[in-house]
């Protein structure tokens, strides 16, 4: 476990981003689900130390948190917490002692207590989290007893880092191993257990590819994970997390299923949010004259562009579906106000059609690109 000593010495740059998406999706995802007057549980499946070394928060008290201010307003809250190496929980029994809410602090595997959360999401809102250290850690059908329970009407939501970058390394790596064996890579005896960690053998045509670029072989990894994650859920959005503008590869790419499009339109914003701050930090706060790079400036004829292609797509719909639609087809670009906004000039230039004059935002109202009507 000399990995995940490391990982908790300090907070990273990524570790950080990652953490203040966590953090700007909980408040308003715990706030809209207290209205349901169910008692919310928030599962933290690889939850560490709970603080990093250099004295950082990581995401059992991020959770804790926000757990604890919904408490306050009588929300009935949990959150469990799960962590394998025995003296990373020995710190985070300590860190949540005093969180001033219900911590179950578990030890061991999460794979041991599904089957108890599993049960907890059958009269609980559930949240789950899955962080792990190591793409092999985390195998695509750890959670799928809890994920059934959607299949029963419950109220389910994951936010998956999916390791993109690592799991593309350690598989290139099996082509060297393969050599000596005489076979090729995808006969090498590790096969079905990257088949299960990536939730199918998809990835092999994609990582075993020499023709193309590693970059790309990353995205169409993403983009995988997220097509079997939609499987399961209605809505999946996916982000890439760099450790720093610019950088070829992300770290990883954080993945998010829900079954209701208001809370992809909440975790959009919070990406949104995240990313627009990890800029910031890099090119205007400190600087005299910002100097952020002009494709991270919101331009409003791209965002029109961007409702028109997708209401194109679509055919007649709603305010609210073009909207969501459009989010997911370009995730974690642009805020709901600002694709409400674009509707709305779409509107009254003409250039998508309504049944309402563009002049307010109406969720219900009918749109629809002219070529449809």
């Amino acid at each position: 476990m000399t990995n995940a000593f490391q990982f908790f010495r300090r907070k990273r740059p990524w570790s950080k981003y990652k953490d203040l998406i966590l953090d700007y999706y909980l408040e308003p995802y715990l706030t809209k689900v207290a209205t349901l007057r169910r008692p919310i549980l928030v599962v933290d499946c690889f939850a560490g130390p709970g603080r990093f070394d250099d004295g950082e928060a990581g995401s059992p008290l991020i959770i804790a948190n926000r757990l604890r201010l919904l408490q306050t307003q009588g929300a009935e809250v949990l959150a469990f917490c799960v962590e394998k190496e025995p003296s990373l929980f020995g710190s985070l029994k300590q860190n949540t002692k005093d969180c001033g809410i219900r911590v179950e602090v578990r030890p061991g595997d999460f794979r041991q207590y599904v089957d108890e959360i599993s049960q907890l999401a059958r009269d609980h809102t559930i949240f789950v989290y899955l962080d792990p250290i190591r793409p092999s850690d985390l195998l695509y059908s750890d959670m799928a007893s809890v994920y059934d329970e959607l299949k029963r009407g419950q109220s389910v939501e994951v936010l998956v880092n999916f390791m993109s970058t690592s799991f593309l390394r350690a598989v290139r790596g099996l082509s060297s191993q393969a050599l000596p064996e005489n076979k090729p890579p995808c006969e090498h005896r590790t096969i079905p257990h990257w088949n299960a960690v990536a939730g199918g053998s998809y990835w092999q045509e994609i990582a075993f590819d020499t023709q193309t670029s590693n970059a790309e072989c990353v995205e169409r990894l993403a983009r995988g994970y997220a097509e079997r994650l939609k499987k399961t859920f209605n809505w999946v959005i996916s982000y890439p997390v760099r450790d720093k503008y610019g950088s070829t590869f992300p770290k990883y790419h954080l993945m998010f299923g829900s079954r209701h499009p208001d809370a992809v339109e909440l975790m959009n914003r919070a990406m949104v949010k995240a990313r627009r701050e990890f800029v910031k930090d890099r090119f205007v706060n400190g600087y005299l004259f910002p100097n952020e790079p002009e494709s991270e400036v919101t331009k409003p004829h791209e965002v029109e562009r961007l409702i028109a292609a997708t209401s194109q797509i679509l055919g007649p719909t709603t305010w609210k579906d073009l909207r969501v639609r459009a989010t997911v087809k370009n995730p974690c670009r642009y805020t709901d106000a600002e694709l409400n906004s674009a509707i709305k000039r779409a509107i009254l230039k003409g250039s998508i059609g309504s049944d309402c004059p563009g002049t307010k935002i109406e969720e219900n109202a009918r749109v629809w690109s002219p070529g449809w009507k």
